[in-house]
């Protein structure tokens, strides 16, 4: 079969299942398959498979057909500009995080100290490194499978000397010192909303999703119940979480002695009160 064949008919495949990106997966898909970059299919549509390739492709089909992410098959999904590592040991990096990236490039002061807990990948705090070297970043994850990929990461983008010290710990459990600037993505979605999950979005890991039954949000009650001991009289949060969830977060964070200074959609930043 020809490029444009083999295009052809997986797409008819996965928009058979209701796979809306259908065409766009199935591109990306045989580009990853051939080693090429999609514009590549474009130019060479008539270039015949080899049964080496079209068999590689028939797998990442037979994978994308069973609603496994397009991100764990490829093993690449880009993240504030960079190419990072990602499979099914980590949460799929998504493009509303890097608006705390974006605030905290912006706001730690030059030379402070700042903790990204529960790193998963390594998205926020290797595009932080990579755009702000002269910060002291520590990036901590419970999942010892997630730190393997985490760490592959900050070695393959930013080399093996890079200065990302990567602990174990469970929230702050396992964490030392006070911060400057405290990042975060953990886990906010409540258990009840699995049944009504993306087919795709159930197959991340859960220890990533999952922030508890209820409101999701047992994790950042942990956070900020214990955050005093973390954060320094100037110091700033970042983290994400649903708009549903803001108003309770600013109890939370107002309890803690923390005032918001930022709100989007999904990101909210605190920073210490001044009383």
């Amino acid at each position: 079969m020809t490029v444009q064949q083999s295009l052809v008919a997986a797409e008819r495949r996965l928009d058979g299942i209701g796979i809306s990106s259908a065409r766009l997966d199935s591109e990306l898909l045989l580009a990853h398959c051939l080693d090429q970059t999609r514009e590549w299919l474009i130019a060479h549509n008539q270039d015949e498979l080899t049964k080496s390739q079209a068999e590689q492709y028939e797998l990442a089909i037979v994978r994308r057909l069973d609603r496994e992410p397009v991100c764990y098959i490829t093993n690449q999904l880009e993240f504030y500009g960079i190419d990072f590592f990602v499979d099914s040991r980590v949460l799929s990096p998504r493009v509303e995080t890097e608006l705390i990236v974006e605030q905290a490039i912006e706001l730690a002061k030059p030379g402070s100290k700042l903790i990204d807990l529960g790193t998963g990948s390594g998205a926020i705090a290797i595009a932080i490194a990579k755009n702000r070297p002269d910060l002291m970043i520590t990036a901590t994850e419970v999942s010892d499978e997630a730190m393997q990929v985490a760490k592959r990461n900050a070695s393959s983008i930013l080399g093996a000397s890079n200065k990302i010290k990567f602990i174990k710990a469970d929230v702050w459990d396992g964490v030392e010192g006070q911060f400057d600037t405290i990042v975060t993505n953990l886990p906010y979605v409540s258990k009840s909303y699995l049944p009504n999950m993306k087919p795709e979005v159930q197959k991340e890991p859960a220890v990533a999703l999952f922030g508890g039954d209820g409101d999701g949000l047992d994790l950042y009650r942990r956070f900020y119940a214990d955050l005093s001991t973390h954060a320094k009289a100037s110091s700033i949060v970042l983290h994400e979480s649903d708009p549903w969830q803001h108003d309770q977060l600013k109890l939370l964070a107002n309890q803690a002695g923390l005032v918001p200074f930022s709100e989007g959609y999904l990101i909210l930043g605190f920073k210490k009160s001044a009383k």
